[in-house]
This record gives structure tokens, sequence and C-alpha cells, in this order.
């Protein structure tokens, strides 16, 4: 029988070597792989977990407000405020509280205003004015004109004027709510992210509102948190000429609220 041997073609060395190394790089790669994902996972948690501590370090130990212990109860002071129905009949019934913590069982969108708080009252328009809409500009943060709805509730959508409280130059205080995320994701023509800044502004920085045709300059004098059970800040006080902006804090988390108090000061 007869054998026939075919003598394998030279290979070029230099593939050879090339082979040789895409193999070594990939192994290193593999070993190197673990580390690469811990660092990127490192990096993920660090951009998000900084800001909110730098927040909480720097700012926010220092505008939580105290509560205020009275030897007169709760109810019976919310009922003063207006913030509670008192019993009707003969028999009691439980008090309607204006707002109160969401229940901590319920998948909450915070896109919507009535998830911030429990409203059991629905929002109302203080006058007949035919307005429902007006901007808001906040020039330190580069918000232009941002739409408010008065007694709206998608704040993906525009700034929300929680209808019932005073319409801007009036007496009492408009108390306009909005978004807030992560700073590093601040854009102040997206209103999921337009209130992510409001906690920079300090006293003295302007808040232009146009209301009906006239522009309304208030300037900041106060920023505090409060808790989202705390509802006093919807409160109105005819003896000046305020406004309230309202947001989540520390930016990006729904922890507390961020309120952000300032004063008309001309037209």
């Amino acid at each position: 029988m007869t054998q026939i041997y075919l003598k394998a073609p030279p290979v070029d060395p230099q593939i050879l070597i090339r082979q040789q190394q895409l193999q070594i790089g990939w192994l290193r790669l593999k070993a190197l792989l673990p580390t690469i994902m811990i660092t990127v996972g490192a990096s993920l948690l660090i951009s998000v977990g900084y800001p909110i501590a730098a927040y909480e370090l720097k700012t926010g130990r220092q505008v939580q407000r105290a509560r205020i212990l009275s030897p007169v109860s709760e109810s019976v002071l919310a009922e003063g405020k207006g913030l509670l129905n008192p019993s009707v009949g003969e028999r009691p019934i439980e008090p309607q509280v204006l707002a109160q913590g969401p229940a901590e069982n319920m998948a909450m969108d915070y896109s919507q205003l009535n998830t911030w708080f429990n409203f059991s009252r629905p929002q109302s328009i203080l006058s007949p004015s035919t307005i429902t809409h007006y901007t808001v500009s906040i020039p330190k943060l580069r918000i232009k004109e941002a739409l408010v709805t008065i007694g709206g509730d998608d704040l993906d959508k525009s700034l929300i004027h929680y209808g019932g409280t005073a319409n801007p130059g009036e007496a009492g205080s408009p108390v306009i709510f909005g978004h807030s995320i992560l700073p590093q994701f601040y854009s102040p023509n997206s209103y999921r992210a337009i209130f992510s800044l409001l906690p920079n502004l300090k006293a003295g920085d302007e808040i232009l509102v146009n209301f009906d045709g006239i522009t309304y300059k208030y300037a900041i004098y106060d920023y505090y948190e409060v808790l989202p059970d705390e509802i006093d800040i919807l409160e109105q006080h005819y003896n000046r000429k305020d406004l309230t902006l309202v947001t989540c804090v520390p930016p990006g988390t729904y922890w507390r609220r961020g309120i952000v108090k300032a004063r008309l000061v001309e037209i």
C-alpha cells in the first residue's frame, strides 16, 4: 500500500507571534475583568452617593427645621390652623387631614404631586381668575420661563402651583412644587430635573415670575428643610407677599422637602 505524506506549508513567524500576543492579551483581560467590573461599580456608587453624602454633611444638617414641642396635641393645633375637619354630628368621625406622609407600602410615582403627600382635600382655586398657567425664571440656575400650572398634578410636564395658595403678587404665598434629581444630571430645560440645584440658592438671589402679563421680582431670604408630613408649608400669611418653592432633598432622593422662601421686592 502506498502512503503519501504532504508537508505542511511554512507558517509566517509574524502570524504566529501575532496569534500568541492575542492569546496572551485575552488571558490578561480575563484576569483583569473582575477588577475592572469592581472599579466601574464603585465609580457608579461614588457618583451617586457622593452628592447625597456631601449635601447631608454640608447643607442638610444646617437647615433641617427642629420639631416644635407643644403641650397642646397636634390634632388640636392642626384644627386651629384649618388643616383638620372637626367631628361632625353626634357620632365622632376621624378628622380629615389635608396631607400626611405617604403610605410606606405603596410604590410611589413622584412625578405626580398627589404622591408627595396624602392629600385628602383636592386643590382649589382661591379666586375666579381665568389664569391657569404662568412662568418662573431663576437666573442663577439658568431657568428661563419655566411653565407653572395652577392646580396641576403632573410634574413631568411643568412646575405645579398648589391650588388654593395665593397667586403671584397677592398677599400670602404661592407654593410651587418641582422635581429634583442627582445634581450631575441637572438640566434647566427638563421638568424632571429643574429644581435639582434649588439648595444652591442664597439670600438675595432673584426669582422672576410672569403672571398675567406682569413680572414680579422676588428676593430669596431663607432656605430650610421639613419632613414630608410637615404640611404647614402650605399655610398662608396675609401680612406679607412671599413665594415658596418646594422640592425633594437631598437631590436624587425623596427623604425630605427643601423649602426656598422669597419675598416680593419689585413689580
